[in-house]
């Protein structure tokens, strides 16, 4: 009886897990060593977690530790087998626990484990955009909460658009095939088998189409009968109305502010080569040829489409380039505040290149106080040393007034956002007062030194006196600087012919109120003031009074498998009548072979559907892209990212253009 006692008191002890037992006298042999721990209880991200291994058998104290694989980041096993701590990551952990006794010749054994961490709720947090048919189409579906990995599935009841498919690792990809407007249902089921299903609306627009319904800020820039033109305004594009509003100011005749804009359509073209037509103030149209990328229809997109006016049939008329974007507008005057940088260009009272860039902050009540300009007046450099000035915002329209050297400037603006104002000059053009017009935007970040650092784009435009006529001067190039002031530059430059590539070499110093940056070298200076880490507004000194943007790239060591896919954009506005504007598509093939389709308006009246085919390019490592075209038209890309190039086009006498996917 003595020794059946000590055996059931043996084998409450292994069922309580706190020791091994030799399983009583008579010489038994040990019982082996089970971990009878087969699953763990879920942990909960940044909560404290605590559990105690079991197993029967053994002899003595068990000893514990993990013999392959790692726990959750957050969490340890002690050597009396418990796992706790604070888990810091939502994830899956799968690893192995070993557990021996405390004889001569310890037994052990091994058990594989998971554990779980939840980050919470199971959500899925993101929607997939708008696509359009024959346009590459790629989106990866994103969560938080459960336990990762997740895995992603659609429904055969309401699926993707056709020619799309989803991966199970939540990649929408492929190229839609049919338009309409799809209810989707998507679900994600995360690694602890807990499952989500969420419907979305993705709308495929028609080839070509372009301009989702939605409010939009534009801008326009160019030459008329009457001399040079400056538009900007804004419209909402319906289902059944449609509400607009501009500005005008021409040369000779000054500026009408606030019309109404009672009508605006789109046609849709191949390709994204489409049509947009405002019905003005009585009978009066206006029509424009567009380049909408497929971004376009992308919730909160930040594409710009590039717009000429295309209804010049005999180049006698008004022609010019411009912009427009999805707004985003604010309707309180309290939401324009701290510092902006502005960059304006256009023509002087000569009809001579003029540019003025500056940088002032707004308080948020109505009240300016500048840092600094500079004006480049047909190679004429005037430092503003400080300004004054005012503003005032009614809807989606506002005005600017600027008071320097004793001269006042009136401008209008019209909002993409309370960051970005699209600005055109309403003063009477007259000596001393220039008509321009530009993009006035808020700098974001502390501005030092170390604000240029890395390598960015570069892209200019001015005109220069070329045999007693003005004609466009275009720079395009990369800049590299290393964040203590020292910057060099390679690049293109196109004057009445593509010049050899060149370099420039110099020196920076960054005013960090104002982001104004003095660029020196032994050649021509230039100003930049910067909105962000490698973005800035650039003003040349030379006498093309060239003005530009400096945009940080993305990328390195292109090659040409970095250019493909569909890039659509257009010409930056020159105001004189020799330019050519122009809309692009460029459909690169990441192998060497690139199309072009576009249409234009110049001296010679419009061209519409124009192709060029059998071009190839050649990229350099810097992202410079070379383009031979049997049309013998120059042609040179700088990548900006993979989804954006600049171009230098010598077409019509050359126009410095903006191309996105």
């Amino acid at each position: 009886m003595r020794l059946r006692l000590l055996s059931l008191t043996c084998g409450l002890a292994i069922y309580a897990s706190v020791t091994g037992c030799s399983g009583g006298g008579g010489g038994n042999p040990p019982i082996p060593i089970t971990i009878t721990s087969t699953t763990l209880g879920q942990g909960t991200i940044n909560s404290a977690y605590n559990t105690t291994l079991a197993a029967t058998g053994g002899s003595g104290t068990f000893t514990w530790s993990v013999s392959s694989g790692n726990l959750p980041a957050g969490l340890a096993l002690s050597t009396a087998g418990v796992i706790s701590g604070t888990p810091t990551t939502a994830e899956l952990s799968k690893f192995t626990v070993q557990v021996e006794d405390s004889e001569t010749a310890p037994e052990m054994a091994t058990q594989p484990l998971s554990l779980a961490v939840s980050g919470g709720t199971l959500t899925i947090t993101s929607t997939p955009p708008g696509g359009q048919v024959g346009g590459g189409y790629t989106f990866q579906l994103t969560a938080t909460g459960g336990v990762p990995p997740y895995t992603w599935a659609g429904d055969t009841s309401n699926p993707i658009p056709p020619g799309l498919t989803l991966s199970s690792s939540g990649t929408i990809s492929g190229t839609p095939t049919t338009a309409g407007k799809y209810s989707v249902d998507l679900s994600v089921t995360d690694s602890a088998n807990t499952t989500v299903t969420q419907n979305v609306s993705i709308a495929i627009s028609a080839s070509g189409a372009s301009l989702p319904n939605g409010t939009y800020a534009f801008e326009f820039s160019g030459i008329g009968p009457n001399g040079a033109v400056a538009i900007n305004g804004a419209f909402l594009l319906g289902e059944q109305s449609v509400l607009g509003t501009y500005d005008e100011n021409v040369a000779s005749t000054g500026a009408q502010v606030s019309q109404n804009i009672s009508g605006v359509t789109v046609t849709p073209g191949t390709g994204g080569l489409s049509q947009l037509k405002f019905q003005l103030a009585g009978t009066s149209t206006v029509t424009f040829a567009l380049a909408a990328p497929a971004s376009i229809v992308t919730t909160g997109n930040d594409s710009t489409v590039r717009i000429i006016e295309f209804d010049d049939a005999s180049g006698s008329g008004t022609r010019g380039s411009g912009f427009l974007k999805v707004a985003n507008p604010a309707t309180d005057p309290s939401a324009i505040v701290n510092n902006y940088a502005f960059s304006l260009s256009g023509v002087d009272s000569s009809a001579n290149p003029v540019a003025m860039l500056g940088s002032f902050k707004a308080d948020g009540a109505g009240h300016i106080t500048g840092y600094t300009a500079d004006e480049n007046d047909n190679g004429t450099m005037t430092p503003v040393t400080s300004f004054t000035g005012t503003y005032a915002l009614n809807n989606l329209r506002g005005t600017i007034q600027f008071i320097w050297n004793a001269n006042t400037y009136n401008f209008s603006f019209y909002e993409v956002s309370a960051s970005e104002l699209y600005v055109i000059s309403i003063d009477k053009v007259g000596s001393g007062v220039p008509l321009v017009s530009g993009v006035v935007e808020q700098q974001t970040g502390t501005l030092s030194n170390a604000s240029l650092s890395g390598s960015a784009v570069l892209g200019m435009k001015g005109l220069a006196s070329l045999s007693g006529a003005l004609a466009p001067d275009i720079t395009l190039g990369v800049a590299t600087s290393n964040g203590t002031g020292g910057l060099t530059l390679a690049y293109d430059e196109y004057k009445g012919q593509l010049l050899s590539p060149q370099n420039f070499t110099g020196t920076y110093s960054v005013t960090a109120a104002s982001g104004r940056v003095a660029l020196t070298s032994s050649g021509t200076p230039a100003i930049l003031y910067l909105l962000d880490t490698n973005e800035a507004f650039v003003l040349g000194g030379d006498s093309s009074a060239s003005s530009g943007l400096l945009q940080p790239q993305t990328g390195s060591s292109f090659t040409n498998s970095s250019f493909k896919g569909d890039y659509l954009g257009g010409s930056i506005a020159l105001d004189n009548a020799s330019v050519v504007n122009e809309v692009d598509l460029a459909v690169p093939d990441g192998n060497g072979n690139i199309a072009f389709a576009y249409n234009n308006s110049g001296p010679k009246g419009l061209a519409s559907n124009q192709t060029v085919p059998g071009a190839t390019y050649s990229m350099g490592s810097n992202g410079r892209t070379m383009v031979t075209a049997p049309d013998g038209t120059t042609r040179v890309f700088y990548i900006v990212s993979p989804t954006k190039a600049l171009l230098l086009s010598g077409e019509g006498g050359g126009y410095l253009g903006s191309l996105e996917q």
